[in-house]
């Protein structure tokens, strides 16, 4: 069970930044992410109705992220390496060796990577991030290494494995652009194995380096109990944005058939993966972007819909698309409530009526708000 009362503090908090609740109580923590979504829903008329439920806890309040992306910071001679996370609103790298959110054998893994480039004579100047992931599992690790370049510099793997006994497998990732975004473009495996592996609601889910995955696996179960009660049974479910197939699997036995659309390649064939691995037949994948699969959504007819785009929220074409469908229920999962608020807005005009809205504690500490929403025709 939750303690509520329970206060988690951190070495690095005032300096990172990243989480910015550190210090309150786990209650107050709740409390204010509500507020904010209530604020956020609040700025529109047609969903002064909706009911706004109190915020769902994490199971764990600390120790719970299964994803840590390290930006790397190098000296002009590549002498002295910084690795961490950047300090919140700027480029500052703040070595954070006891994260308290990431899940241990993580944050062990991190550390130990951190010695070993501390200890490189020269590190590869190019070398930019690393992206460590864990699934169900947390001893078996993947790591992904990027570098700033369109070919891969000479790194001493065979060291770095044996510096960090939990990471089973290692990838590359070329890419030489200076945006935010870690990891762009194809993802070559190194050494080992090639992903990591999350087990939930009877299926083994392939999740590959550059695929999205909710980085708090212990909420899944709330998240699809609550869609599984107000979707209730169908003919056709409609998975949009359906990343590896995390929702539209849980959910599968409810209907007869079930749609998935993924724009995400490396995404859609995890979702095929886990799909062959357990013999289903009865669903169909479109492995391209949702704004270019409206038809397949028109002719599928789903009488359901889950959605769960990035923080940009979906684009008004999808919005539309799941307006003009025989759809009667919709489940929305957010990781932003500005743009869930202003879709819910859209889809509202459209004769979707939002009728609850589960905020959710997807990263304590954090001001994260991850929401789910629901709606009837």
């Amino acid at each position: 069970m939750v303690e509520l009362t329970a206060i988690v503090s951190c070495p690095h908090g005032e300096e990172c930044g990243a989480c910015a609740f550190l210090g309150e109580s786990y209650r107050d923590q709740l409390d204010r992410k509500r507020g904010i979504l209530g604020r956020a829903l609040g700025r529109y008329d047609r969903l002064h109705d909706a009911q706004l439920l109190p915020c769902l806890p994490s199971p764990h309040v600390a120790g719970y992220r299964n994803r840590a992306k390290l930006a790397v910071g190098l000296s002009r001679h590549a002498r002295d390496a910084r690795v961490g996370y950047f300090r919140a609103g700027t480029r500052e790298i703040v070595d954070a060796p006891e994260c308290r959110v990431l899940v241990p054998e993580l944050a062990d893994t991190a550390r130990r990577v951190r010695g070993f480039i501390g200890r490189m004579r020269s590190p590869p100047r190019e070398l930019r991030h690393l992206d460590l992931r864990c699934g169900s599992d947390p001893t078996r690790q993947h790591l992904t290494l990027v570098f700033r370049a369109t070919e891969c510099p000479t790194f001493p793997l065979d060291a770095l494995r044996r510096s960090c006994p939990r990471v089973d497998g290692i990838s590359v990732n070329l890419n030489p652009s200076a945006g935010p975004q870690v990891i762009r473009g194809a993802v070559t495996p190194l050494w080992g194995e090639r992903e990591v592996w999350v087990d939930h609601a009877g299926y083994r889910l392939r999740v590959s380096p550059a695929a999205f995955f909710q980085v708090n696996l212990a909420l899944l179960p709330s998240i699809h109990r609550q869609m599984s009660e107000f979707l209730a049974d169908g003919s056709v479910l409609a998975d949009l944005y359906a990343g590896v197939g995390t929702h539209g699997l849980a959910l599968r036995k409810q209907f007869r058939r079930v749609l998935f659309i993924e724009g995400s390649r490396s995404a859609a064939a995890d979702l095929k993966s886990t799909i062959r691995r357990h013999e289903v037949d009865d669903v169909d994948v479109a492995a391209t972007s949702v704004e270019r699969s409206l038809g397949r959504l028109r002719d599928a007819c789903p009488d359901a819909v889950v959605l769960n785009p990035s923080r940009a929220g979906a684009d008004e074409s999808v919005l539309q698309a799941i307006a003009d469908s025989p759809a009667t229920r919709i489940a929305y999962l957010s990781c932003d409530p500005t743009t869930l608020s202003r879709d819910l807005d859209l889809l509202q005009s459209k004769k979707l009526k939002t009728s609850i809205v589960q905020p959710i504690d997807m990263m304590p500490q954090t001001r994260q708000v991850e929401a789910l929403a629901f709606l009837r025709r």
